[in-house]
Order: structure tokens, then C-alpha cells, then sequence
């Protein structure tokens, strides 16, 4: 049997692990660093998610800024808009090259790497696949989540995409299908659409994504506008035939069956950590396979935390950002409580969107008495000025108390605009006079915001 090296500290995943791995390391422990994928170092982040696909957004937006021309008085054909794609697929690979290869750089110039995959063998202690074992006095599990594939008959037969392949895609297919109506298919069917992809956009619910109803209702509307869009919908059979792949569907209309050149997978997200045998230490993973923790980020074993998307809780890096600093505090003394209560988000569709909070069903199912304001972008200044877009601001005021309960808000820049309501909600009952008082300049898409505080 190989020598076990031992560590301070233990961490499983080089992709939000590395937020723990940071404060220890600064802090002068020993820190082993365990992932399966080192070419892939910074985690879904840096080379399959935020990163690499707003990369795509942002030539979407370009393209859709030119489509937009004409409400402007500038005229711009379709035929004079060249999508480049093999350049713009190889300019976001790049991207993702060069910061894969920064975090290589930290991990193998500041700790002690494990390449390849890892198990539990007892309480504390790893072994990776080639024979060699590790341990540690605190241990950190972060291995992240990766693509669902849905119990769809004949799935595992046909060519498929899941969020990681798709970016390797060099040439645009003529007909995508995406089946999953969340952040990931939003997004994927947004940027392909506007390439010029004839996008099929399959989803079970009424509306996509889980967001405020009103966002989902509009969000739902505007892009059923530019693509195919089939609700209340289940897959029922993949296959490949001399037209292409093609999907069976149950909808609310009859069964019906939609045909594309590629298929792109985004029903969901699965844990990793049935991978590990984490078993073996005591932690205990809940009926779909997420790590439970409590709320500190403590695991069913005293000294092994867990955080980011391995939990299933708010799988954002922003997120995991914080859980895994506030995990390593608290594995050395700390008893910081996680708090997602001012947590934002946002989804880069067409519109876009930003939010933090309860929504308004939230707020009457856990029987929140609350007010809610909402001010459109067509009645600010600088909302006509860009056009008017369909979309709005939305704020939750608790009675009573006023303390923010959530903004939700759909439409240009929505992703940057909710992070004054965000420090707003830090300010507790306070933070809604603050925004009230504070002078916006004009003309800006600030003062959606401040609009939207006054009229709470």
C-alpha cells in the first residue's frame, strides 16, 4: 500500500475548491489540491460556463445591436452582417485557454496538486487512481456538478451537446434543438438564434426559467418571438435518421416530433460527489445526490465542509465564491451562518435579467405581507432613448418593516442595475430611504432603479 502524504488541509475540485485553497494558503497551511480534469483547472466557471458563453453573449449583442439599427436611423442589411463563427467559437476557446492555464500556474506554484480522480478510503483520507493516497486535518469538498441527461429513450444513441461540448462546436449548425428551459438553454438558444441557428427550444413548464412569474412571463414571450418555442412539452424518444436527429415530444397539442442537425442537452445539473465514496467518511448525500450541509457548509463529518455546486444550493461562482471562504473560516474556528438572503443573479438572455430575493410568490407562500412597485424602461429618459424595450423593474417591500425583499428586474444592463438594490438589502429597513435620497444622473438606466424605490 502507498505512504498516505498528509496535508492541513484537503481540497476536492479546482474549480470553486480553489476559493478555500486560497485562504489557506495564505493563511501558511499545507494545501492539496485534488481534481480529476487539470487541463480544465478553474472549473465550469472559466471553461464551460460564465466565462466562456458570455464570450458568446457578447457577440449576440452585437449582432442584435445592428439588427436594432433602423429604430435608430441606422440601416444595416442582413445580408452585410457576416457571423464569423469558426473565429468567434476560437476567440472564446482562447479565453478560456489563457485562464485555465493562470489558475494551472497557481495551483502547481502554490500547492500540491493531485491530478486525476480521487475516492474516500476511510474517515479523512483519499486515493487517487493511480494507487497514490492523501489526507488531511480539514477537508473540502467542491467537485462540482456537470450535465443531466434525461431519461429520454434512445438519448444515449444519438450524438448529443451538454453545456461542455457545445463550445468545442467550430461550425454553426443550420437547426438546433435544446431541450431544458433554464439559465443554460435561455442562454444557448439567445446566442444561437443570433447567429442565424434555427433554434427549437423544448421546455415542461408553462414558462421558462424559475424566476419572478412576470420576468418568465416576458422573458417566455420575447424569445418565443425569434425562435421556436414549445412549453408543457416532455421528450419521449431521440433518434438519428437520414434528416437529422430528431425528438418525439408529448405536448399539450398531441404528440409531435421536432428535427434539428444538433441537440443540446440543459435539463438540468447532477452532482459529483457520487464519485468519491463519500460514504466511507460519513457524509451523507441527500436522495439526488447533493452533499448535505448544514448551515454553516459543515457536512455530516465534523471536519469535512462542502460548498458550491457539489451542494445543489444557488450554483453561481459568485455564490461559491462566498461559500467557500466563509467554509474555511469556520473549519478553523469561525461560525459564520450562510445567508443567500441579498444574493443575486442574473440570466444574459434577450432581455436580460437581474435579481436578488424572494419573488412575489415566494413572499405569499411563506406569507410575507409586501408591496411591490414596478416601473417600466419606456418610462425613464434613458430607457426611450435606447428604444424602449419591453421590460421592467420590480421591487418587494415588506409591510411593516421595510426591509427589501427582493428586485427583479428585466431589460438592457439588468445584470449590473440589481447590484444597487443588492447593497440596498445590506442596509436592512435603511436601505430604501437611502436609495430614495440618493440623487441618479440623468439621463442613465440608473434611475430605473431609483424610480422603482420611489414608487414602492
Amino acid at each position: 500500500m502507498a505512504d498516505t502524504r498528509h496535508f492541513d488541509v484537503v481540497v476536492i475540485g479546482g474549480g470553486s475548491g480553489l476559493t478555500a485553497a486560497y485562504h489557506a494558503e495564505r493563511d501558511g497551511k499545507s494545501v492539496a489540491l485534488v481534481d480529476a480534469q487539470p487541463e480544465a483547472l478553474g472549473g465550469t466557471c472559466v471553461n464551460f460556463g460564465c466565462l466562456p458563453t458570455k464570450g458568446l453573449i457578447q457577440s449576440a449583442r452585437i449582432v442584435n445591436a445592428l439588427r436594432a439599427g433602423p429604430v435608430h436611423g441606422v440601416h444595416v442589411t442582413p445580408s452585410d452582417i457576416w457571423v464569423d463563427f469558426p473565429r468567434i467559437a476560437a476567440r472564446v476557446r482562447e479565453e478560456r485557454a489563457r485562464r485555465a492555464s493562470g489558475a494551472r500556474s497557481y495551483v502547481e506554484g502554490s500547492l500540491f496538486p493531485f491530478y486525476g480522480r480521487a475516492r474516500f478510503v476511510d474517515e479523512k483520507t483519499l486515493e487517487m487512481d493511480d494507487g497514490r493516497r492523501l489526507s488531511g486535518d480539514r477537508v473540502f469538498i467542491a467537485a462540482g456538478a456537470r450535465a443531466a441527461v434525461p431519461p429520454v429513450a434512445g438519448i444515449e444513441d444519438v450524438p448529443y451537446h451538454t453545456n461542455e461540448s457545445i463550445l468545442e462546436l467550430s461550425a454553426r449548425p443550420d437547426r438546433l434543438i435544446i431541450l431544458g428551459g433554464g439559465y443554460i438553454g435561455c442562454e444557448f438558444a439567445h446566442f444561437f438564434e443570433a447567429m442565424g441557428t434555427q433554434v427549437v427550444l423544448v421546455d415542461r413548464a408553462a414558462c421558462l426559467l424559475r424566476e419572478d412569474d412576470e420576468v418568465r412571463d416576458l422573458v417566455t414571450t420575447e424569445l418565443g418571438k425569434k425562435l421556436r418555442l414549445i412549453t408543457q412539452a416532455t421528450a419521449q424518444r431521440a433518434y438519428a435518421d437520414g434528416r437529422g436527429l430528431a425528438l418525439d415530444l408529448d405536448t399539450k397539442d398531441g404528440p409531435t416530433t421536432v428535427r434539428g442537425d444538433a441537440l443540446l442537452l440543459a435539463a438540468g445539473r447532477r452532482s459529483n460527489a457520487e464519485t468519491l465514496d463519500a460514504s466511507r467518511t460519513g457524509v451523507e448525500l441527500d436522495e439526488a445526490g447533493w452533499v448535505r450541509v448544514d448551515d454553516q457548509l459543515r457536512t455530516t463529518h465534523p471536519d469535512i465542509f462542502a460548498f458550491g455546486d457539489v451542494i445543489g444550493t444557488e450554483m453561481y461562482k459568485h455564490t461559491s465564491s462566498y461559500e467557500g471562504e466563509l467554509a474555511y473560516r469556520n473549519a478553523f474556528g469561525a461560525a459564520h451562518k450562510v445567508s443567500y438572503r441579498s444574493n443575486p443573479h442574473a440570466v444574459f438572455t434577450d432581455p436580460e435579467i437581474g435579481a436578488v430575493g424572494l419573488t412575489e410568490r415566494a413572499c405569499r407562500e411563506q406569507g410575507i405581507p409586501y408591496r411591490a412597485g414596478k416601473v417600466d424602461y419606456a418610462s425613464i429618459a434613458k430607457g426611450q432613448i435606447v428604444g424602449s424595450p419591453p421590460g421592467f423593474a420590480k421591487l418587494l417591500v415588506e409591510d411593516g418593516t421595510e426591509r427589501i425583499l427582493g428586485c427583479h428586474i428585466a431589460g438592457p444592463q439588468a445584470a449590473e442595475l440589481v447590484h444597487e438594490v443588492v447593497v440596498a438589502m445590506n442596509a436592512e429597513a435603511a436601505g430604501v430611504d437611502l436609495v430614495r435620497r440618493s440623487i441618479h444622473t440623468h439621463p442613465t438606466l440608473s434611475e430605473l432603479v431609483h424610480a422603482v424605490f420611489v414608487r414602492a
